[in-house]
């Protein structure tokens, strides 16, 4: 213990130096605005910088702004910040006006010069401007394609966007036929594979085979659904949640296997985890998750058997 609080005191004493010396330093610099846009420059501005790379039409709306700040130092991360004279960093909504679905963030700050003390010249740090609208927009085109394939498919689904992540979707779907579900499943490999280089996005599937048990679930109760992680949401965790009931994994298998499906997990899954006896549950959902990643090399999607009981 008196180790540990030695090696604090240390590091105490390193930080402080650290920051002393480059407060000194700083001290000897100014930083100052450098020909700053106005709100409605910088609205133009995204304007032209999206159409440029994409093609389209937004509207941009600033969401907030805050004065801009500059680290003078490095010790494990940025310290000892001085604001900038005048500038400005804006928080963006930026939104497609042919698809009001694609809503992108971005952000602007302005431009500045750092001057050496008693000096008339400096240098510029130009201004910045970033956003996620391609990765947005390659999203929303998965998702299309998906809506797509289940309008040809299905009279009745629900889709969300994952609770886990802003790059994945979850699937509630109901049927009892196995190549239907197969070409669906199929389908939506040739999705994300053909459409991975404008964004990555992960997807599980709920597959329900009992029609009354789908019709009563309030699957709008996903929405409310958390998890303690970043990342793609866990099917077992999900249904547990949005039943209030317990989930057991009976199987996993590592593809969409007819035998396991027509028994309902029972027989040829890849591993059988627990009881598979359908009397023990209240009924089965099958849940199947996947991203393009797991269709290279020895990887694989999961398929597994949940008994809700």
């Amino acid at each position: 213990m008196k180790g540990k609080k030695l090696w604090v005191i240390i590091l105490i004493i390193i930080s402080v130096f650290l920051l002393s010396g480059c407060d000194e330093k700083s001290k000897g610099e100014t930083y100052v605005v450098d020909d700053p846009l106005s709100e409605d420059e910088i609205i133009k501005y995204v304007q032209e910088r999206i159409h440029e790379e994409t093609g389209d039409d937004v509207t941009v709306e600033i969401v907030s702004k805050e004065g801009l700040r500059k680290s003078t130092g490095w010790f494990d991360g940025p310290i000892g910040y001085r604001t900038i004279e005048g500038a400005t960093k804006y928080e963006l909504k930026i939104t497609s006006q042919k698809d009001k679905e694609i809503v992108a963030k971005g952000y602007y700050t302005d431009g500045y010069i750092t001057r050496e003390k008693n000096s008339t010249g400096g240098y510029k740090t130009q201004p910045s401007f970033s956003s996620d609208y391609v990765d947005r927009k390659g999203f929303y085109q998965v998702k299309a394609e998906f809506i797509h394939a289940l309008d040809r498919s299905l009279a009745e689904y629900y889709i969300y966007e994952d609770i886990g992540t802003t790059t994945g979707l979850d699937i509630f779907i109901c049927s009892t036929d196995y190549e239907l579900m197969n070409d669906l499943l199929n389908s939506f490999r040739y999705t994300v594979e053909s459409l991975r280089d404008l964004e990555y996005v992960t997807y599980s599937v709920y597959i329900y085979k009992d029609k009354e048990v789908f019709d009563n679930t309030e699957f709008d109760l996903y929405k409310n659904c958390t998890q303690n992680y970043g990342g793609q949401s866990y099917g077992p965790y999900i249904i547990s949640q949005m039943t209030g009931k317990q989930v057991v994994q009976t199987t996993y298998s590592e593809t969409f296997d007819r035998e396991v499906f027509e028994s309902d997990g029972v027989s040829n899954a890849d591993k059988v985890l627990e009881d598979t006896n359908p009397d023990s549950y209240e009924y089965i959902v099958f849940y199947y998750a996947a991203e393009p990643n797991a269709f290279v090399g020895a990887n694989s999607p999961s398929l597994l058997t949940l008994g809700v009981k």
